[in-house]
């Protein structure tokens, strides 16, 4: 891993999120690209036809917000020892994230939406740029704070494409991990279909990478697997969980829920997920 993509707005989280992708980038010698976007349509609020406000103060406390970000941001990484480049864009944030991400090996980003957006809005976002890149998404636990690289990583493993894509995307930071477990959530706790990637192939291939994984097959709790991947997760004290994002419909996983969706919304531990 060689390129990190950090996404950086004005919400709560921002000084944290630069934080534990410092931390990302040093643990994996990686060079951090950092993407400031300005949201198009919101800018387009105060500019259309004099804006709502026809003095204009909304849109200067607006860019002075957005500058004081910037200024903020680069504060922090000049204090550093992690190589940095710093784009700022105005236009529109998953077109943005998506054409920088097509270059980096990890996108860093966060769940929290930018302050002049709902949560709901930040949710669809992120589940967007899942189906709209290949590079794994790295997302900070609710319930953490800094992230240890070295922390033990469990892989929720299906037979999927995807989940091998996040696996093989994200190997540099597996890599860093003290543990890893490779589980396989059923019905019951039994052996089922293997799906496009047998478990072997994904042992193998962390093998191969230095990474010695341990491999288990639980049963879902209370008939869910996200609730198993987690109950499993707290159990070891993992401290990040990575798997693939919508293995299945995204429509469906909206009308009826799905692990990609839970996932994205809400988890307590670092979550990488990829497409």
């Amino acid at each position: 891993m060689k390129t990190i993509l950090l996404h950086v707005q004005d919400d709560p989280r921002v000084d944290v999120r630069v934080e534990n992708a410092l931390a990302l980038a040093r643990s994996c010698d990686a060079h951090l690209d950092v993407l400031h976007v300005t949201p198009d349509d919101v800018a387009a609020v105060f500019e259309s036809f004099g804006g709502v406000e026809a003095s204009g103060d909304g849109l200067k406390a607006f860019e002075k917000r957005e500058c004081e970000l910037e200024e903020r941001v680069k504060k922090e990484l000049s204090n550093e020892d992690v190589s940095w480049e710093y784009f700022r864009e105005t236009g529109s944030i998953l077109n943005s994230i998506a054409n920088h991400a097509a270059l980096a090996d990890l996108i860093v980003a966060g769940r929290a939406a930018h302050r002049d957006k709902d949560d709901d809005t930040a949710i669809a976002l992120l589940g967007d740029l899942l189906t709209n890149s290949r590079t794994p998404v790295w997302l900070r636990g609710d319930e953490q704070e800094r992230y240890n690289p070295n922390c033990i990583a469990v892989i929720g493993w299906d037979g999927s494409f995807e989940v091998a894509n996040a696996v093989r995307g994200g190997i540099s930071v597996l890599q860093q991990a003290s543990e890893v477990h490779v589980v396989r959530v059923t019905d019951k706790g039994a052996e089922v279909a293997a799906g496009m990637y047998p478990v072997d192939s994904v042992l193998k291939y962390l093998s191969r990478n230095g990474v010695h994984a341990e491999y288990s097959r639980i049963a879902k709790v209370d008939g869910k697997t996200v609730n198993a991947l987690l109950d499993f997760a707290e159990k070891k004290g993992a401290g990040l969980l990575t798997v693939g994002g919508y293995s299945h419909s995204r429509i469906g996983q909206r009308l009826f829920g799905g692990v990609t969706r839970s996932l994205l919304t809400s988890c307590p531990i670092a979550l990488m997920i990829a497409h």
